[in-house]
């Protein structure tokens, strides 16, 4: 297939993705060198036939339903256009990942990741329905969560707009298991669809399966008689969160049994969490909300707490690859609660999702050199005590051999660096921060020395390490 170049004023850059509809590209607008999304769709579909008129009248719908919202949490809308036999809407582009990609990886979600998915999303809500637009097909597939961790709603394709002029979209569209009961029967919809779909997701992030499964018939059929089974006595791992009251009404079946407001929804969970797990984490802004334990104000990357950038960014990297995404938020809120690698790694450890996986997280780090502390190991010892004394032979204070001519000097600034180089090529960014705290524990030359052998992690070679920290001074 044979792409095009340029759409209207944007220079494409490549593809993002492809639908039924039309193809997504990435492209800069020329005039303010911003990088932009374009959802395209052939101008067949919008001038067609009857046949196709839910298409072009979805299309459209969706330029003019996002495009009248402002909202960090709601993925923005520049512009419709239409170049030759292509129509377009260029919108803001996201780097991320859906949610129905993170929860393939890990389906369930830890307590404070969850919240803070819920959060941003009613938020976002909240703000959409009181400018009279809702989205009418909620689903993790519609959400996509940033590297910071940002979530932002896309694909208002379906969404209704109160008192809008164009062809209005059937009601019976949408995602079947996300589906309100007044979406299968064609009754009168309004916001409160978005406030179902909601609670069905809240139900999944709990659980780590969906409220209504089988054939779309079995789907509708439970969606319209029967009411799911309690969270809490679904789900297999044990939460402190218990909301099974907040998803019931958050899932009624009648819509005026509902939250009245997906702000109603966001504050009844943010209370019953704050009584249900009084040792979470408090809004760090409006975007989200985990409660319990304030978090400071400052920003947890560039030394949070004394830690260095480089060993945030191995950390998140480290817990990516159990949860996604959310890894850089998850241990933005652990540096900026913990003063020490330790507390910090015994944090981040918490979310990744099972005790057997948790254990292999911290050996990796505990392998990899990611502490300047020992990790405690489920066999009561500790990763970096298994050395011997005689590993430490000559590195300890009363090992004689290790004292040179300039042992007995100041540390200074070429040998800091020397040692960060050196200590870098065997234990990776951790090296920054042990060679920070060893400079603030040595006053001289050998104790400096000292300190760097003693908190290396376990399996660095003790005696190379010291033989190339001393390499400038044989």
């Amino acid at each position: 297939m044979a792409h095009p170049t340029q759409l209207g004023k944007y220079a494409i850059e490549g593809v993002i993705g492809s639908g039924a509809m039309g193809m997504v590209y990435r492209a800069t607008d020329p005039v303010i060198q911003r990088p932009v999304a374009l959802k395209t769709i052939h101008r067949s579909l919008v001038d067609g036939d009857d046949s196709v008129a839910s298409i072009a009248a979805r299309f459209r719908n969706e330029a003019q339903a996002a495009g009248r919202l402002s909202h960090p949490g709601i993925v923005a809308i520049y512009e419709y256009g239409e170049d030759q036999d292509t129509a377009f809407i260029a919108m803001e582009y996201v780097e991320g990942q859906d949610l129905s990609k993170v929860l393939a990886a890990t389906p369930v979600l830890p307590e404070p990741a969850l919240l803070q998915v819920m959060d941003q999303l009613l938020a976002a809500l909240d703000y959409a329905h009181q400018r009279g637009v809702w989205h009418r097909d909620i689903k993790p597939a519609n959400l996509i969560i940033t590297k910071a961790g940002q979530l932002k709603i896309t694909d208002f394709g379906i969404a209704r707009i109160r008192d809008a002029s164009l062809t209005q979209v059937t009601s019976t569209i949408g995602t079947h298991g996300y589906m309100a009961p007044e979406q299968y029967t064609g009754q009168e919809i309004d916001h409160r669809v978005d406030i179902f779909a909601s609670g069905v997701l809240l139900y999944r992030l709990l659980t780590g399966q969906a409220p209504y499964a089988g054939s779309q018939e079995v789907i509708m059929y439970k969606v319209l008689h029967e009411a799911p089974p309690p969270p809490s006595t679904v789900t297999k791992i044990k939460r402190d969160l218990m909301v099974d009251s907040v998803v019931a009404k958050a899932m009624a079946k009648d819509a005026k049994d509902r939250y009245p407001t997906a702000g109603a929804f966001r504050e009844a969970l943010k209370l019953h969490a704050a009584k249900t797990r009084p040792q979470g984490i408090e809004p760090t802004g409006d975007e989200t909300v985990i409660v319990g334990m304030p978090l400071p104000s400052h920003p947890a990357t560039g030394g949070t707490a004394g830690f260095d950038a480089d060993v945030l960014i191995h950390l998140e990297r480290s817990l990516a690859s159990y949860v996604g995404p959310l890894a850089k938020l998850l241990v933005k809120q652990a540096a900026a609660s913990h003063t020490d690698i330790q507390s910090l790694v015994d944090a981040v450890a918490q979310h990744v999702p099972s005790q057997e996986e948790r254990a292999k997280f911290m050996a990796k780090l505990a392998k990899t050199g990611s502490t300047a502390t020992p990790i405690p190991t489920s066999g009561g010892a500790t990763a970096g005590s298994g050395a011997s004394g005689a590993a430490h032979t000559g590195a300890g204070t009363g090992g004689s051999a290790t004292r040179t001519g300039a042992g007995a000097q100041p540390v200074s600034e070429a040998l800091v660096a020397h040692a960060t180089r050196v200590l870098t090529t065997h234990m990776g960014p951790i090296a920054k921060v042990i060679v920070k705290k060893a400079l603030a524990q040595s006053h001289n030359v050998d104790l400096f020395f000292d300190q760097l052998v003693t908190q290396s992690a376990d399996g660095v070679n003790r005696e190379q390490l010291l033989k190339e920290l001393k390499q400038p001074y044989l």
